[in-house]
């Protein structure tokens, strides 16, 4: 046999004992829900499978879930014990739950080894982590911090308002029934649908007020609580938002503005890419800004509160395969090519380095906004175990005000009346 001959019979016999190897690879599962977050994870996961799976011995495979009760799939998965998937992503609200329920795995002490998480800790948005912590342990990482934005038609607002009180004298102007020259019916939109989003807008403007969680009781019927109540109620009552608008959620504000019904909207920051897409938005692709949400003036300066809450990526407690599953969200939530993989698929990824990339900003310059305004004024949800009820209650009274059901101040001192009670039984209050 010659001896090139025999070169070319070693070097096929390694190829297929690369081929073997490869192919026997333990395979890692994320389970995540359709949208933009998997659009993300999928070009992440593409990328580790092609390039990082040979180097720490393993693969990954996305599954992909309606977003219709989604969370609630997530939760009875980790209830019931089950094995799989490995990678959960689910949503800073439960993390309360998780820690003191052990549905989620705590993290704590691999996210400070720097051989399992060799990634800059300084780099975080630092509501971020506050987000995925409960009394000082860690039980998730964030992929994505999202925030509410003012969308506003910069051909028709040259600079978006500063205050809640500029943000409905501007509204009033874009409303025909008060101005019939006016290009738009509405002057503004904003979420009134029952919702996980109905109370976060809300608390933005009863925190710029200068409202807190707490007194010596819960303080949702304080004087901040009534002054933001009365706000929202006047400006529908007033017919300076489309007449439905205790319908509206995502779509629905997003489809007002796509159609030039109102001149202005408070969204989700996600909404950003499809309003600034051409085929998707062509009314408006060219003619939509956005500015950081109005706040209050006070002797020190304006005041502003941005909502915040974490997308985020657990590891099942029961997984076979916790240390790999960690190395990979960490790679994906932290390293600057996962981090990066993701914000270019139009993602959020709560990295400063990513959020302030000069290629990441040409193509989504909200984060020039976005950026500042969680770094500044982002606030967490109270880290209560029991905050998802006591949440809904709280959201069942601000969706009857919002419907003209029911005046401010009874929907507050009822909602109030309600979560006390309510923490009382859970053993909060003696």
């Amino acid at each position: 046999m010659s001896l090139v001959r025999k070169l070319v019979l070693i070097l096929l016999s390694l190829f297929l004992v690369v081929i073997i190897c490869a192919g026997n690879l333990p395979e890692v599962t994320l389970f995540c829900r359709a949208g933009p977050e998997a659009y993300g994870h999928r070009l992440q996961v593409e990328y580790w499978n092609k390039h990082l799976a040979q180097k720490y011995g393993f693969k990954v495979r996305i599954i992909e879930a309606t977003r219709a009760d989604y969370y609630t799939y997530v939760n009875n998965t980790l209830m019931a014990g089950a094995k799989t998937p490995d990678i959960l992503e689910s949503f800073s609200g439960f993390t309360a739950l998780y820690g003191k329920s052990g549905l989620a795995l705590d993290i704590t002490d691999w996210y400070y080894d720097d051989s399992l998480f060799p990634y800059d800790r300084n780099d975080w948005l630092p509501i971020a982590m506050k987000l995925v912590t409960y009394k000082g342990r860690i039980y998730a990482l964030p992929t994505d911090t999202n925030t509410y934005l003012l969308f506003y038609r910069k051909d028709l607002i040259p600079e978006p308002p500063k205050t809640w009180e500029e943000l409905y004298e501007v509204a009033k102007k874009f409303t025909k029934k008060y101005n019939p020259n006016s290009p738009t019916m509405y002057g503004l939109a904003f979420y009134g649908r029952k919702s996980e989003s109905l109370p976060m807008f809300w608390y933005q403007i009863f925190r710029s007020y200068g409202g807190t969680w707490w007194y010596d009781r819960p303080a949702f019927d304080s004087e901040p609580a009534m002054k933001a109540l009365k706000w929202v109620v006047k400006v529908i009552k007033e017919g300076l938002v489309p007449p439905d608008i205790s319908t509206y959620e995502y779509m629905e504000i997003l489809g007002a503005l796509q159609t030039g019904q109102v001149a202005m909207a408070v969204q989700w920051d996600a909404a950003y890419p499809t309003l600034r897409d051409k085929k998707a938005s062509p009314l408006v692709w060219d003619k939509m800004g956005v500015a950081m949400v109005p706040g209050v003036w006070t002797p020190e300066g304006i005041r502003r509160a941005h909502s915040a809450h974490d997308q985020m990526l657990v590891i099942n407690p029961n997984s076979k395969y916790k240390k790999e599953a960690f190395i990979f969200i960490a790679w994906a939530t932290a390293s600057p090519e996962g981090a990066k993989i993701y914000a270019m698929a139009g993602c959020s990824p709560p990295r400063k380095s990513i959020l302030s990339d000069p290629e990441v900003l040409k193509k989504f310059p909200r984060f020039s906004v976005k950026l500042p305004g969680l770094d500044k004024w982002g606030y967490a949800e109270p880290a209560l175990p029991d905050y998802p009820e006591m949440k809904d209650i709280l959201n069942t009274y601000l969706a009857k005000a919002w419907a003209l059901e029911i005046d401010p101040e009874t929907a507050l001192k009822k909602a109030n009346q309600e979560i006390y009670e309510f923490l009382k039984s859970k053993g909060y209050y003696k």
